[in-house]
């Protein structure tokens, strides 16, 4: 089998179609599409209508407890609008005060207690870290009692003191957690 190379594709754009309209959606403009002067019309004609032309196919209507708060009849539109139902007690009404009490309330009992926390323990790094290199200097000390006179040791000796102390302060103040 020979490898046989793949026929370059072509990318291009897709054609530009317009839809036509379609002849059952309404259109803005024509009389048929849901409008807010629409509904009002509807509703005023709804209103004008006689009650012996709703037909058979809807039940009786039981009379509602207080008046639909959206209609109102034109000498009330200018005054306050009335109250949903007057007869409601002060408990059963709202109140953005009751409200934020009941939510400060909750907040409150969602909050954990304030317990005082201990006091922090003193880390031990400290006293660790300056009995180490104390012993680092008191090992090296004694190599210089021994090579006191060879000047190259002593200085060995000072750069293995220098040389622990910053690996163990590495060690136990940047790798170790505080114990």
């Amino acid at each position: 089998m020979e490898d046989e190379t793949p026929p370059p594709r072509r990318l291009t754009l897709k054609p530009r179609e317009a839809a036509p309209p379609d002849p059952d959606r309404p259109v803005t403009g024509d009389g048929t599409a849901v409008t807010v002067r629409l509904m009002h019309l509807q509703n005023k004609l709804a209103s004008e209508k006689p009650a012996d032309t709703t037909g058979e196919r809807f039940a009786a209507a039981s009379p509602r407890p207080a008046a639909i708060p959206f209609k109102t009849a034109p000498a009330e539109r200018a005054s306050e609008p009335a109250p949903m139902d007057p007869a409601q007690s002060e408990e059963d009404q709202i109140s953005i005060h009751r409200m934020l009490r009941a939510n400060e309330m909750a907040a409150r009992m969602a909050e954990p207690e304030l317990i005082p926390m201990p006091k922090p323990r003193r880390s031990r790094r400290m006293r660790d870290f300056g009995f180490l290199v104390g012993a680092a200097a008191v090992a090296v000390g004694g190599l210089l009692l021994v090579f006191r006179h060879d000047r190259e040791m002593v200085a060995l000796a000072m750069f293995i003191v220098v040389f622990v102390a910053v690996i163990l302060a590495w060690v136990i103040f940047g790798v170790m957690d505080r114990y």
